[in-house]
């Protein structure tokens, strides 16, 4: 079976997991959370750089601030089209106002702005608002 490198959601241990079996339950290696969560989670600066870095599935970073009204009217459509994909896109949240080190590295200026990574290599981004339905498209092409 294939191996693959997961980050937990929880504690941001990476996680080797073998293929997924349909049905199986993923957990934790270190604090037993279900790696197989699909909900968008808010990260810091650091466990976004361990999630893109160690993530062998596609990450999806939204880039976002609490005073962009655009961001906060994506914010239901994200949350929305994440929970599709579970182990197979991790979708993450970084309020770049707050966590700026993540957006100057990643050349990050205008929000919102989400990026798509794998294995640690940007492939994508678009910064505009986008619907559940375009997230979703998006999310599919990464699998």
């Amino acid at each position: 079976m294939e191996m693959f490198n997961m980050v937990c959601t929880e504690c941001n241990k990476v996680n080797s997991i073998q293929s997924k079996v349909e049905n199986t339950l993923i957990l934790c290696t270190q604090c037993q959370a279900d790696l197989d969560d699909p909900f968008p989670i808010e990260v810091t600066d650091e466990s976004c750089a361990i999630h893109i870095a160690h993530s062998d599935i596609a990450v999806l970073v939204d880039f976002y601030s609490t005073s962009c009204g655009p961001c906060m009217a994506m914010y239901d459509d994200y949350e929305e089209a994440a929970l599709g994909f579970g182990s197979s896109v991790r979708f993450l949240k970084i309020n770049a106002d707050i966590q700026q080190k993540v957006a100057q590295e990643h050349n990050v200026s205008a929000l919102p702005t989400i990026i798509a990574f794998k294995k640690g290599e940007e492939i994508n981004r678009i910064s505009r608002q986008l619907s559940q339905v375009e997230l979703t498209i998006w999310a599919k092409s990464l699998v």
